[in-house]
C-alpha cells in the first residue's frame, strides 16, 4: 500500500496564498528567520515547494509579503474625527496584533533575531508601508486643528505603540490591564493644541 502523500489537491489563487502565508507565519513563529526554510513551509502549507518559488523566488520575498500582508490586514486606518479616538483605534490594533499567535512570534523573532541584515530590510518595508496611514491620520488631526505644527508624528506614533510593546513584553503586563485611555490621553496632552 503506498504511503498518503500530505500535498493537497491542486488549488490556485488565494486560497493557495492564504494558506503559504499562514504557514509562513507559523514556521516563522516556531524557527525564526534565519533557520526557515522554504521547504518546511511547503509541507505546512501542504504545496510543492516549486508552488511557492513561483511566486516567491526568494525566501525574503515570501516573508516580506507575508508579514506586509499580515499587518496590512491587522492595522488599519481609523478615521473617527478625532485625533484621540483614532489614537485609541490603533492602539487596541496593535493589542490585538500583539496579543496573536503570530503577534507573539514576530515580535519575539524580531527581539531575539535582531533587525538586522536582509530581516531588517523587511522589517524597514513592513514599517514603510504603514508610513501612509500615519502621515493620513496626523494630516486629518493637523486639519482639525487638533495637533500643533510642531509635533513629530513619528515620535508620537513610536510613543504610542513603543508604550504597549513595553508593558505587554518588558513588563507582562496583559493586554486587559493596559490603561490604553491613560497613555493616548497623555499623548494628546502633549501634542494637541
Amino acid at each position: 500500500m503506498a504511503a498518503k502523500s500530505s500535498i493537497k489537491p491542486a488549488a490556485r489563487g488565494e486560497p493557495v496564498i492564504k494558506e503559504v502565508q499562514a504557514a509562513t507565519l507559523e514556521e516563522l513563529g516556531r524557527v525564526g528567520y534565519r533557520a526557515l526554510r522554504i521547504e518546511d513551509v511547503a509541507a505546512r502549507a501542504g504545496v510543492h515547494k516549486t508552488t511557492i518559488y513561483r511566486r516567491w523566488p526568494e525566501k525574503a520575498d515570501l516573508v516580506r509579503e507575508t508579514l506586509q500582508t499580515t499587518f496590512d490586514e491587522a492595522v488599519t486606518a481609523p478615521d473617527t474625527g478625532s485625533l484621540r479616538g483614532d489614537l485609541l483605534e490603533i492602539a487596541h490594533q496593535v493589542i490585538a496584533l500583539a496579543s496573536s499567535d503570530y503577534g507573539q512570534a514576530l515580535i519575539r523573532m524580531n527581539m531575539t533575531e535582531g533587525a538586522t541584515g536582509e530581516l531588517r530590510e523587511i522589517v524597514e518595508s513592513v514599517r514603510a508601508r504603514k508610513e501612509g496611514m500615519r502621515r493620513e491620520i496626523l494630516e486629518r488631526a493637523r486639519a482639525r486643528g487638533e495637533l500643533r505644527p510642531e509635533v513629530d508624528g513619528e515620535l508620537l506614533m513610536s510613543t504610542l505603540v513603543g508604550s504597549i510593546h513595553h508593558s505587554m513584553f518588558a513588563r507582562g503586563c496583559a493586554p486587559a490591564s493596559l490603561n490604553v485611555e491613560a497613555l493616548v490621553d497623555l499623548l494628546v496632552r502633549g501634542a494637541c493644541v
